[in-house]
């Protein structure tokens, strides 16, 4: 079936697209080629059926015999034996075509186009065409049409083009059979052979490695369940031998020292009660935490057989499609070969001349086709897993290195940094104003300070300071001075954004966005107020979800991330750095971070983010000149202190980007377009 518009079809061969002439059907050019094959057709059945037909050689109507093709007509019996008997018809006999002859002749379509007399001048209809004219889509003309009505056209003659192009074909479809077809349409099916064996690898290997961990886990469980039966027993084997040595002492003595015998044993009871007690309450402590810890685990192993699964899908999906692309391909080879080696067989010049340029042009599409490659199908293959590191003895311990280990300075155009994040990468991404003041950028650069990628985002508001927080491996969430939030793929550079005023009704009207945070376990994105604690959260499409009201004595988030399910707040005009809740609408308290003993009391939080051992790194920045910075390493709780370090006094934000070489430690400064790195040194 063809298919197209008004004014173009799709050929059904070879898919491309063709203009209809304006003169509609009768302006395309005459495929003699297919025209041979509709004439043998009708010309097989009238003779096989024995049709009455008008005979042209005796105009009676008698049952056809013949057919002569130089005549372009029927011929009876008596007719057709004088065709092939009389001398006078002796240059009509090769192009005449009886039933015996379909019957018992290897009749085939060269053949048949060789019995075929050349076309006539579609003008002078007695003249042999020896020429064709190639301005008028091919037409036959004679000698005369070329001095005439074709005079100055492009004209050929038929047999010297017919055997330029049919070379021209049989080069095209040698290349084509070169081509190791048959390795290019195997390699979706091996990819996909491959990707589910790789699954199942890792399959295996997920719940290997997480079984494994149940059963330390249950070990550990188990032995603290026996500490604590141990401990209640040595409790009550105390207090048996206590109560029976006064039992014997009681009895042993006269009633009259019994009030004194009861006093000394509830002193003692309350004693032994006060120090088993401690101990109980220790134990039992440790075992909440480890079922905690076992219920995160077995979260986190069915979020990741989910995610494996999704990624087969996905990339099965994709290996099919290429298959059933490169199936299509092989079938527009396979009717291209039948149909040119069919024409290259045949002595009809006229099929070669029109056919073969068309058909040429396809098998040069085909050959860039069958050329292409697919590298994705190799990594489709494999599966990556990132599996959650989950210490049960001794935790690991993370040290900053003691000097700064590189210095990345960033182009002048970008002058203020406001926000730094990683890209998902091992790169990582600066937000912040342009020199111009008027102007917000958003930038990808790697380690050595080379940026990647970089956009200008045009704004009515003077000095437009914009933030940052990771959301996923190649999304970024983003909010600009007063109310804009966005997201930035760093995989091409795309941004969209809203105006949060357009979304929530109840923003207040000089609110503006001061800091951004993201929950990646949710995709949630927190947006954080100047003297707000209403902390504004969306979904990763940017569709407002709810308001988490912060405690009471935050006053000012500077910055915030998220930890291990709790929100730490830099709050900067209260001076202090806070762990909250963030499972309900109105947040809790859980701890406060300490502040160091450092040369200067007054210092405010500025920038905080976490490694993945969980350990906490704080920016505290004085009030004014002479400015002063320090970097403040806290333990999982928050509670202690592992090491300061002074930094640059234009210091302005802090992140931890993990990088081929282990992570990093990042630390930006406000206006000197000056990024620190110090290395992460991770001791069991």
């Amino acid at each position: 079936m063809i298919q197209g518009t008004n004014d173009v079809i799709k050929c059904p061969v070879c898919r491309g697209e063709i203009q209809i002439p304006t003169n509609g059907v009768d302006g395309f050019k005459t495929d003699f080629y297919s025209k041979s094959l509709v004439e043998y057709v009708k010309i097989q059945q009238s003779l096989k059926s024995d049709e009455i037909r008008k005979c042209y050689g005796c105009s009676k109507h008698l049952r056809v015999a013949a057919y002569c093709f130089k005549c372009n007509d029927f011929l009876c019996k008596d007719c057709h034996n004088f065709h092939v008997t009389n001398k006078m018809m002796e240059d009509h006999q090769k192009h005449t075509l009886s039933l015996e002859d379909i019957e018992t002749k290897d009749i085939t379509i060269e053949k048949l186009a060789s019995m075929r007399d050349a076309p006539r001048c579609h003008i002078h209809l007695e003249e042999i065409s020896k020429l064709y004219c190639e301005t008028c889509s091919h037409l036959p003309v004679c000698m005369a049409c070329s001095l005439g009505e074709h005079r100055g056209h492009n004209l050929h003659e038929v047999k010297a083009s017919a055997k330029v192009k049919k070379e021209e074909l049989a080069n095209k479809l040698k290349a084509l059979g070169e081509i190791e077809k048959d390795k290019i349409l195997m390699k979706p099916r091996e990819a996909k052979q491959n990707l589910l064996l790789n699954v199942s690898i890792e399959k295996e290997k997920v719940i290997n490695v997480y079984d494994e961990k149940d059963q330390k886990i249950m070990t550990k469980i188990q032995d603290v369940e026996g500490r604590i039966l141990q401990v209640k027993q040595e409790k009550q084997n105390k207090e048996k031998n206590i109560f029976d040595s006064l039992q014997r002492e009681m009895e042993n003595k006269i009633l009259a020292i019994k009030e004194n015998y009861e006093e000394k044993f509830n002193m003692k009871k309350t004693e032994i009660g006060g120090t088993f007690q401690e101990r109980e309450r220790s134990l039992e402590n440790e075992l909440t935490k480890l079922l905690e810890k076992r219920e995160r685990f077995k979260r986190d192993k069915t979020e990741l057989l989910e995610a494996i699964e999704k990624q087969l899908n996905e990339n099965v999906h994709f290996i099919e499609s290429v298959s059933e692309y490169l199936d299509n391909m092989n079938t527009k080879f396979e009717n291209l070969n039948i149909l040119g080696s069919s024409i290259l067989a045949s002595d009809n010049d006229w099929s070669a001349v029109q056919c073969i340029p068309d058909m040429c042009t396809v098998a040069t599409n085909l050959m860039k086709d069958f050329k292409k490659d697919f590298p994705e199908l190799k990594t489709l293959t494999d599966v990556t897993v990132n599996y959650k590191q989950y210490s049960f003895e001794k935790p690991s311990v993370t040290k900053i290195s003691e000097h700064v280990q590189k210095k990345i300075i960033i182009n002048d155009m970008y002058c203020y940094i406001f926000g730094m994040t990683s890209s998902g990468d091992g790169n990582f991404v600066i937000s912040g104003v342009t020199s111009g003041g008027r102007t917000s950028f958003i930038i990808v650069s790697d380690i050595n300070g080379r940026i990647l990628k970089g956009k200008i985002l045009k704004s009515a508001k003077y000095r437009p300071e914009r933030y940052c927080k990771s959301l996923s491996k190649h999304k970024v969430a983003s909010v600009c001075q007063p109310n804009e939030i966005g997201l930035y793929d760093v995989r091409d550079g795309s941004f969209i954004k809203k105006n949060m005023s357009d979304v929530i009704n109840i923003l207040p009207k000089d609110w503006r966005a001061i800091c951004v945070a993201t929950d990646p376990v949710n995709n949630h994105i927190l947006v954080g107020g100047y003297n707000s604690r209403d902390v504004y959260v969306f979904d990763d499409q940017l569709n407002y979800l709810h308001i988490l009201t912060l405690p009471e004595m935050i006053k000012c988030p500077r910055d915030m991330t998220v930890s291990d399910g709790h929100l730490l707040v830099c709050d900067y005009l209260g001076e202090k750095c806070y762990l909250t809740t963030m499972d309900e609408l109105e947040s809790k308290l859980v701890g406060e971070l300490m502040i160091a003993n450092l040369e200067r009391n007054s210092l405010r939080p500025r920038s905080v983010c976490t490694d993945r051992n969980g350990f906490t790194y704080v920016l505290w920045k004085s009030y004014g000149p002479p400015q002063q910075c320090y970097l403040v390493q806290y333990n999982h709780d928050g509670i202690q202190v592992l090491a300061t370090r002074k930094l640059d006094g234009r210091a302005s934000v802090v992140i931890v980007v993990e990088t081929s070489q282990g992570e990093k430690l990042l630390v930006a400064t406000y206006d000197t377009q000056t990024v620190y790195l110090y290395d992460l040194i991770t001791e069991d």
